[in-house]
């Protein structure tokens, strides 16, 4: 799907209407969701690549939070 299509000109007012109207702790997921639906809409099998940096991105995010500072500095540095 590209941005400058008419898939895309649907695709996106729903995508945001839905984003307000569902409850703050369900946007996460929306927007997960249309997210994937969006990439594999082109080649579905990039999907597989989404999944992967989602996994790794979610265990980084863990890691990195549950570290302390200092350690956190020397992530980063």
């Amino acid at each position: 799907m590209l941005f400058n299509s008419y898939e895309f000109l649907l695709f996106f007012p729903i995508v945001t209407l839905l984003f307000y109207v569902l409850p703050h702790k369900f946007r996460w997921f929306h927007l997960l969701i249309a997210s994937c639906i969006f990439y594999m809409y082109f080649i579905p099998q990039y999907i597989l690549i989404l999944f992967a940096t989602i996994i790794i991105d979610y265990v980084a995010g863990i890691w990195i939070e549950k570290s302390d500072d200092r350690k956190r500095r020397s992530i980063w540095s």
